[in-house]
């Protein structure tokens, strides 16, 4: 009964934006000071995600109803008054969200503008749970001058919980695997192999398959795969963030 109505639409953006965008937009404030070394704005993050919120139920919910009453998609005109003012509601509704889009790119240029305000000095500025944020923020190239050890699924909660104290000397060269620029081009290649075989190119389809092999063979006699990062170069990068964790403990 309700195949091709506004309720399927409705529903759709309920699963999309509601399932996988707001998690998408949690993600990224709850990681960007981890990749990038400073908080997002909290106001301008707030005043987004109640715009986001309330325009998101304002939007789409006016919208069911209109699928339980029978109206279809994609329509142009409709002749039934009725219908305006759930329209108009999702209307404001979609200016709202307009409202928490733009809230949210004001909120990136402003936290770029005040990072160093909004700096994280400790790496973990949210008390979590989890090991990224036993680290510095940004990380180190090798994420950890020792290899943690692991009682607990919340394992830097569990940590913090045993009055873990990180480790401030006894530091060793360590092991890390060299930048490769292969699974970037095999994942390319394999997109163009990927078009020219659902379209019938078989002249670019086998090229590319070619290439990919040849590419993936030839990745195999690559034996500058690792390096290691010198003791001093850790003892430097820890001292570092030692002093910073200092700093911070004072003021």
């Amino acid at each position: 009964m309700l195949h091709n109505s506004l309720f399927l639409i409705a529903h759709f953006h309920n699963v999309i934006i509601g399932g996988v965008l707001f998690g998408l937009f949690a993600g990224i404030n709850y990681w960007f000071p981890k990749a990038f070394g400073f908080r997002l704005d909290p106001f301008w993050g707030k005043l987004s995600f109640w715009f986001w919120v309330s325009g998101f139920y304002f939007a789409f919910m006016p919208l069911y109803v209109l699928g339980l009453m029978g109206v279809t998609r994609r329509l142009r005109v409709f002749d039934d008054p009725s219908l305006q003012i759930w329209f108009v509601i999702a209307a404001f509704g979609a200016f709202l969200i307009l409202l928490g889009i733009g809230a949210m790119l004001v909120q990136f240029a402003v936290s770029i503008l005040r990072r160093e305000q909004l700096k994280d000095t400790t790496g973990d500025p949210w008390n979590a749970r989890t090991l990224e944020w036993a680290t510095s923020s940004p990380p180190p190239d090798y994420n950890f001058a020792f290899t943690p050890v692991v009682y607990d699924n919340d394992a830097w909660w569990d940590m913090k919980r045993r009055g873990y104290k990180r480790p401030l000397t006894g530091f060793k060269p360590i092991h890390m695997p060299s930048n490769t620029g292969t699974g970037i081009i095999l994942a390319g290649l394999a997109t163009v192999m990927g078009f020219a075989l659902i379209w019938y190119i078989w002249w670019l389809a086998a090229v590319s398959f070619v290439a990919l092999l040849a590419v993936a063979i030839g990745h195999t006699f690559n034996y500058h795969r690792d390096f290691h990062i010198p003791a001093d170069a850790v003892v430097r990068t820890e001292d570092a963030r030692t002093r910073v964790l200092a700093a911070g403990a004072q003021t």
